[in-house]
C-alpha cells in the first residue's frame, strides 16, 4: 500500500511548484526531530514569542499612553518589563467561536475594533490592543478569519474585506473566476489530491470553496501552506499574532446515529499552528512540525524514509478541518434536528411559548438533506466513496504505532477522523490558549455560536463548558457560572470579565488568566443573522463591523464610561505583581463594575431577546425596514 501511495504521488512530486491541491512527496530530511513531547512550548514558538513580546511592548506602551489610566506610571511599567527581559510582557489572546458566517464576520469585526490601523479606534481608546495580542485561535466559522488574516499577511479588516468579497456565494458559481469556482471545478481540485493517494472528504470540498473567499488568489490559496505563514513578512517581523486552528478527533466508543459518529463531550482537542500540529493531553500527547502534516508515521518516525509529505497543510484544508460538521448536519437533518445540535441550549426554562419582539426566530444551522445527499452522490460518482468515507475530515496520524499515555487505551489509529470541535460542546477555541505552557494573562473570548433558544444570540454555554472541562483537567481557568446566570445577569448583552479575583479561578492564583466574555449582541445593528449565510453584502459587513466596535467600546463609553479604561486594566493586571506594581484604585473600581463577583442567579429564564443597546426602543421589525439583515 505504501509503495502504491508513493508511486501514485510521483507525478505530483515532480510538479510540486505548480498550483495543485495535491500534497507533494519528498525524501525525509535527516536528523529531524519528528515528534516532541507535550508539556512546554517548542523552541521555535518560544523564540518567536520572545520576538513578538519585544514588539508588543512598544504597541502596549503606546496604547497605555493614549488610555491615560489614573495613577499609573506607564514609563515605570515599561521599563520594568524591559529589565526582566520581556518575560512578563502580558500574554494576551483572542479566541473566535464557531458559528459559521456569523462568527466569521462578527469576530473579524472584533479584531478590527482593537486594531490601531483602523481610523477612529485610537480615538475611542481601544485601538492598539490587537497589536498587543500574542495568540489568535479559531474553530469552525471562527477558523475562517483565524486562517484568512494570516493568509493575507495580516492586513487590517477593511483591506481584507475588499479581498474576501463576501457578497459572492461560493456555492452557486456558474463559471470559474479568481474568487469562486463551480462545483465541478471543486471536484476536479479534489481529484488532484485523491489521485495522489490521499483521502478526500466533504471537509475538503467545503474547505476549497472557502479557500476562494478567505485566502488569496491564485486558485484559492493553493500557492500557500499553513506552515508557510512563518515566511510572511508580518510573521517574520513579529507584527502578527500566532494563529491556532483547533480540531476535534473522534475516538473509539463515540456515539453513533444514522451510521455516523458524534464526539462525546470534551473529546481531545488538537491544534495546528504554523509551527506544529498535535495535542497537549490526548492518548498520545505530542507535536509534529506542521510542514510534514500528512506524512505516514509508525512509532514516531516516517514509515518510509523516502516518503515524507509536504504541502498537505493548505490553509483551505485547515478551514475545512476546523468546520468539518458534515456528520452533525447529516444527523441533524435525518433526526429532524432533535440530534447533533452542537453545544447547546443549556437554559432550564421552556421558552417555546414566548414571543420575541427584537429578533427573528432562530433557524437551525444546518444544510438541507437534499444538498448533503447531492454531495454524497458526487463523491460516489467521482471517487467511489460512500457516506462514512466522506463524513469526517481525514489526516494521517503522526502518532500511529506509538504507545498511549495510559495503559488500556486504544491503539492510535492510522488516520485521524476529525470533526468540528463545537460538536463536543465547546465552541470557543480556548483549549489551546489555556495550556499552562502558554501562560496566558488575558483572553478575549468572542462568542457567536448562536446557542440561545429560538434566536441567534448567545447564552454562555460555551464558556461554561470550557470551565467544567478545565476544572476536571486541572487547567488554569476562571470559575464560570451556568448559562442561567449569563441570561439573568445580562451577560448575554454586555461584556463581562471572569477571574479578576484569583479566588474565583481553578488555581486560586495568577496562573489562571482573566477571560473577557464577549457575546455578539445588538448595539447599533441586529447582527443575529444566520450562521449558514453564504453571501453577505458590503453594507451588511459595515453594519456588523460598526456593531462590533460599539460592543467593544460600549458605544464609545456612552453605556459605561469606565469601560475602555477597564480593558486596559485587564490587559496589565496579571503582570503587575511580577514587576512590583499594584492594581490602581481606578482599576479596582472598574473590576467591581465589570467582573463577575461569584454570585449565581439560576432562576427561571426567558428568551434571549435583546434590544439595540444604543437605541432600545427600535424593534427589529422597524429597524429591518431600512437596514440589511441576512436571514439565510
Amino acid at each position: 500500500m505504501l509503495l502504491i501511495f508513493a508511486l501514485a504521488a510521483a507525478a505530483y512530486a515532480a510538479n510540486s511548484s505548480s498550483l495543485t491541491y495535491a500534497p507533494t512527496i519528498v525524501s525525509c530530511p535527516e536528523n529531524q526531530q519528528w515528534i516532541r513531547p507535550a508539556g512546554e512550548l517548542s523552541t521555535v514558538e518560544a523564540q518567536w514569542l520572545y520576538g513578538r513580546k519585544r514588539v508588543i511592548l512598544d504597541a502596549l506602551s503606546a496604547y497605555l499612553e493614549r488610555l491615560d489610566l489614573e495613577d499609573f506610571d506607564v514609563c515605570k511599567y515599561t521599563q520594568a518589563l524591559k529589565e526582566c527581559n520581556y518575560a512578563h510582557v502580558p500574554t494576551i489572546g483572542f479566541a473566535i467561536s464557531g458559528g459559521g458566517a456569523a462568527s466569521a464576520f462578527t469576530g473579524a469585526g472584533g479584531l478590527r475594533a482593537l486594531d490601531a490601523r483602523i481610523p477612529g479606534t485610537t480615538e475611542q481608546r481601544v485601538g492598539g490592543l490587537l497589536q498587543s495580542i500574542s495568540y489568535i485561535s479559531g474553530l469552525s466559522g471562527g477558523g475562517w478569519p483565524t486562517v484568512g488574516f494570516p493568509a493575507y499577511d495580516f492586513l487590517n479588516a477593511d483591506e481584507i474585506i475588499d479581498q474576501w468579497k463576501p457578497e459572492l456565494n461560493r456555492f452557486n458559481a456558474t463559471n470559474d473566476t479568481e474568487y469562486a469556482i463551480t462545483t465541478t471545478s471543486i471536484f476536479e481540485e479534489l481529484a488532484e489530491k485523491y489521485e495522489a493517494g490521499f483521502n478526500v472528504t466533504a471537509a475538503d470540498f467545503f474547505g476549497r470553496a472557502w479557500g476562494y473567499e478567505f485566502t488569496p488568489p491564485p486558485r484559492g490559496g493553493l500557492n500557500l501552506t499553513w506552515s508557510g505563514i512563518t515566511n510572511m513578512p508580518s510573521f517574520k517581523n513579529f507584527t502578527m499574532p500566532l494563529p491556532i486552528v483547533e480540531l476535534c478527533v473522534l475516538e473509539p466508543n463515540d456515539i453513533e446515529f444514522f451510521g455516523l459518529e458524534l464526539p462525546s463531550p470534551n473529546r481531545t482537542f488538537w491544534e495546528a499552528t504554523p509551527f506544529e500540529f498535535g495535542n497537549w493531553d490526548g492518548p498520545t500527547p505530542g507535536f509534529l512540525p506542521t510542514e510534514y502534516m500528512g506524512t505516514p508515521f509508525n512509532n514516531g518516525s516516517p514509515t518510509n524514509a523516502e516518503v515524507c509529505v509536504r504541502n498537505f497543510d493548505k490553509p483551505s484544508f485547515l478551514m475545512g478541518a476546523a468546520a468539518a460538521a458534515f456528520n452533525a448536519w447529516y444527523i441533524g437533518d435525518k433526526s429532524n434536528f432533535t440530534l447533533a445540535s452542537f453545544p447547546k441550549r443549556s437554559e432550564t426554562a421552556d421558552s417555546s411559548l414566548q414571543s420575541p419582539t427584537h429578533s427573528i426566530f432562530k433557524r437551525y444551522f444546518s444544510i438541507p438533506l437534499v444538498v448533503l445527499e447531492g454531495l454524497i452522490t458526487g463523491f460516489q460518482q467521482t471517487f467511489g466513496l460512500d457516506l462514512t468515507s466522506i463524513a469526517y475530515n481525514s489526516i494521517p496520524n503522526p502518532f500511529a504505532g506509538m504507545p498511549t499515555a495510559k495503559p488500556g487505551q486504544a491503539a492510535p489509529p492510522t488516520n485521524l477522523s476529525t470533526v468540528d470541535p463545537a460538536e463536543s460542546g465547546q465552541a470557543l477555541p480556548l483549549w489551546p490558549q489555556i495550556q499552562p505552557a502558554r501562560r496566558m494573562n488575558l483572553i478575549f473570548a468572542w462568542d457567536d455560536d448562536e446557542d440561545a433558544v429560538q434566536l441567534n444570540w448567545n447564552n454562555g454555554t460555551n464558556l461554561y463548558n470550557t470551565y467544567l472541562a478545565a476544572n476536571t483537567s486541572g487547567l488554569p481557568f476562571p470559575i464560570v457560572p451556568p448559562p442561567t446566570t449569563f441570561i439573568n445577569r445580562n451577560y448575554t448583552a454586555r461584556p463581562v470579565f471572569f477571574g479578576c479575583n484569583t479566588s474565583l479561578t481553578t488555581t486560586g492564583d495568577e496562573r489562571s488568566p482573566i477571560v473577557l466574555y464577549l457575546a455578539n449582541a445588538p448595539y447599533s445593528a441586529y447582527t443575529n443573522y444566520s450562521a449558514a449565510a453564504q453571501a453577505i453584502s458590503r453594507e451588511e459587513v459595515r453594519e456588523i463591523f460598526v456593531n462590533s466596535l460599539n460592543l467593544l467600546t460600549q458605544g464609545n463609553g456612552t453605556l459605561a464610561a469606565d469601560w475602555v479604561a477597564c480593558l486596559g486594566c485587564a490587559a496589565i493586571e496579571r503582570s503587575l505583581s511580577s514587576v512590583g506594581m499594584r492594581t490602581t484604585r481606578q482599576c479596582e473600581a472598574c473590576f467591581r463594575n465589570h467582573c463577575w463577583d461569584g454570585v449565581e442567579d439560576n432562576g427561571p429564564t426567558g428568551v434571549v431577546d435583546l434590544p439595540l443597546a444604543l437605541d432600545p426602543g427600535l424593534s427589529f421589525a422597524v429597524w429591518n425596514l431600512t437596514h440589511p439583515f441576512v436571514s439565510e
